[in-house]
């Protein structure tokens, strides 16, 4: 019939319907069975059971022309069998929909009474974690549950990797605010000016630098009217709970650590209405769940109050009160935007709704530069559904074109770039939190191809000894774009590795930051799925991904840390016992001395960036090292800075050259362009575990 249809209509006409081959890749279909394109590319045909109805076009003789065309179109629909209404967009197949995971979830038991659920999103280490996970019991369960949804449960792989506390936010320990310490009117008396004072410094070294809508100036004052009160001046409530939670986030990088949750428990009990100002603390604390609803409601109270929208001013004062403003929104703008990418949740500010100025502060103003490339590559990569994988590389290298210009921006708030050696300091600080953005946007923006490529190394392993009607027709060589793709992002997360390996040894600070932690985390799992599935570059990632370890090692104990190091342990044991990091003997009687390397052995840049490090390498005493041991660099080379954003006029190929497909070329049972890109981050041709890696 369809032959017929064809044989009788002059050239150039449209069919009824198309193949969904032909759908899929925008192609004209001649409307056969099989049609053209499917008999040369040896594939399934596969027509519509319903003919899509589209609108009539009224638009004077082009709307008379198609008349006769669409009542055609009719007389035909009437001919095709009854049928069910086509499903929404994206749930047309059902083994399309459920034969990928696009997040996590996971339920947690705090009580009888109390059950608590939580979702992940694709660009959260967790959702990578889980894609390990079903890997590694992939030929240990011979009868697997179905799935039944888009988002899988992660119960079983947070067990496996004992992460489920960072999951959950549940914290290891709890402190009474009013254990030990008395109930007076006071809210310090409990804690010595001394200490008050190192924390205070710690804070203002640190995460001050995060939240500078307080100048350090007025932390100092603030702190001095607290413990040396004038009978002038009435106590601010508000202002103390603030400065004791800087107080409370500066004890996080001491060993007076344990101040932390007490502090942070007694502002919450004093003061209710400052639950935004808590993320900070919650982040070191590895909360991330409670650090996004702080943030949360913080989003909401800066909207409420009109923080997005410029106020009025009036004399000196009110400038500098507009200025204050303008900080507290764009620190808050940026922090929301980070965690939320981090966590792979949606966020509550858009840079759409803004109506202020920038603030005067370079450094902040390179934040929020950053933070709208890490809105886009939410939006475009992961936000929005895609016709192919080459489209997506596209969209990923426009993405990181707008990065290109960092690293000016960068020499204007600290004087120097991203090929600088770490710095000790405060500035340390900030050139750590710069860099290690920098590396962690371009490495979620670029992660999706490396799950795309170790699925496919994955099912050639597998069907080098299997035949099917899939496997014949799925391309056998990776294109050079795909892993020049794949490449950016191991590259970015060797270079954060190797950063906060450096930055450990440096500086005492950027060590004891404890939300590091999940940049190493996000860091070695990236590396160890790409060489799950390709031992050939084990020998390459792995000293990357002991170096990760060894600088986890480096922090105080306690979680997330210790979980963090036991779940990236346990996975490398399952992979191969020898794979698995060993902790060096300690040499009794000796504090920490890094041992002398030279820049050959101890960078892994083939340039002379870092030969200085050396000379910046300091031996610090043993009370300010609370971990156990300081890292090592292996001795391997990363590609150069420039290496890391891929030219937007340089490429493999041209575009029509490029080879492309969707998963229908790879024997993948779902349709490309009808799944969101957030779906894609975790691809699966089956989700049958029982099948081996």
């Amino acid at each position: 019939m369809a032959e017929t249809i064809q044989s009788g209509e002059p050239s150039g006409w449209r069919i009824p319907k198309a193949c969904q081959e032909c759908r899929k890749r925008k192609i004209k279909c001649n409307g056969a069975n099989p049609c053209k394109t499917c008999r040369a590319r040896n594939t399934p045909c596969i027509y519509r059971d319903v003919i899509r109805q589209r609108k009539k076009k009224k638009h004077g003789a082009v709307g008379e022309g198609l008349t006769s065309h669409e009542s055609t179109r009719s007389e035909l629909d009437t001919q095709q069998p009854s049928s069910p209404l086509p499903q929404p967009l994206g749930r047309r197949n059902k083994s399309a929909s459920y034969a990928f995971h696009n997040s996590v979830s996971a339920t947690h038991m705090a009580s009888p009474s109390c059950k608590v659920q939580l979702y992940y999103g694709p660009t959260s280490h967790f959702t990578l974690m889980h894609e390990i996970y079903r890997g590694l019991v992939s030929n240990q369960t011979t009868h697997p549950q179905e799935p039944q949804g888009e988002v899988e449960e992660a119960g079983a792989g947070l067990d496996m990797f004992s992460v489920r506390g960072i999951f959950f936010g549940t914290p290891a320990e709890t402190h009474d605010p009013n254990k030990g310490i008395g109930t007076t009117a006071a809210p310090v008396m409990f804690l010595p000016y001394e200490l008050a004072r190192v924390f205070l410094h710690r804070f203002l070294s640190t995460l001050y630098l995060l939240v500078p809508f307080w100048s350090k100036e007025l932390y100092e004052r603030q702190l001095e009217h607290m413990y040396l009160p004038s009978s002038h001046t009435d106590s601010d409530t508000c202002a103390n709970s603030i400065l004791l939670m800087a107080l409370a986030m500066g004890s996080l990088g001491t060993q007076h650590y344990r101040w932390g949750d007490i502090l942070f428990e007694r502002v919450k009990a004093s003061y209710h209405s400052l639950d935004d100002v808590y993320a900070h603390f919650q982040t070191e604390q590895g909360r991330p769940n409670s650090s996004f609803l702080y943030l949360g409601t913080a989003a909401r109270k800066a909207i409420s109050a009109g923080l997005h929208k410029e106020s009025p001013t009036e004399g000196g004062e009110g400038r500098e009160v507009v200025e204050q403003r303008r900080l507290t929104y764009w620190s808050l703008f940026f922090y929301e935007t980070w965690i939320c990418f981090h966590l792979g949740r949606p966020s509550s500010l858009s840079s759409r709704d803004v109506g202020i100025a920038p603030p005067k502060d370079p450094f902040i103003l390179i934040l929020i530069h950053l933070t709208n490339v890490m809105a886009r590559s939410a939006n475009e990569i992961y936000g929005r559904p895609h016709d192919s994988l080459l489209q997506m590389w596209k969209l990923a290298r426009s993405i990181s074109e707008d990065l290109r210009c960092y690293d000016e921006k960068m020499k204007l708030a600290l004087g120097f770039g991203l090929d600088k050696c770490p710095q000790p300091g405060d500035v340390g600080v900030r050139q750590a939190i710069l860099t290690t953005l920098y590396y962690h946007t371009i490495l979620l923006t670029f992660r999706p191809f490396l799950i795309f490529r170790g699925r496919w190394q994955r099912d050639t392993k597998k069907t080098s000894s299997e035949t099917g009607p899939n496997t014949s027709k799925r391309p056998t060589e990776i294109p050079a774009w795909l892993n020049e793709a794949c490449d950016h992002a191991v590259h970015a997360a060797c270079r954060t590795l190797h950063h906060l390996c450096e930055a450990a040894i440096v500086n005492e600070f950027v060590r004891e930051l404890r939300y590091h932690g999940f940049f190493l985390t996000s860091s070695c799992f990236a590396l160890i799925y790409d060489f799950m599935y390709n031992e050939k570059v084990a020998p390459t990632h792995l000293p990357w991904v002991h170096v990760g370890i060894q600088c986890l090692a480096a922090m105080r104990p306690g979680d997330p840390i210790t979980s963090s190091i036991s779940a990236i342990q346990t996975v490398l044991k399952k992979l191969h016992p020898s794979y698995e990091w060993v902790p060096p003997v300690p040499v009794q009687g000796q504090a920490y001395a890094p041992n002398p390397v030279g820049p050959a052995s101890a960078h892994p840049y083939s340039s002379g960036v870092a030969s200085s490090q050396t000379n910046l390498r300091e031996a610090f005493p043993g009370d300010t090292f609370l971990g156990g041991h300081l890292p090592t660099m292996p001795n391997i080379q990363v590609n150069p800075l420039q290496s890391d954003i891929p030219e937007a006029s340089a490429s493999v190929g041209s575009s029509e050259d490029l080879p492309d497909f969707n998963l229908s070329d790879m024997g993948w049972d779902f349709d490309f362009s009808t799944m969101d890109l957030e779906a894609f981050f975790s691809i699966q041709p089956t989700m049958n575990p029982s099948q081996t890696l």
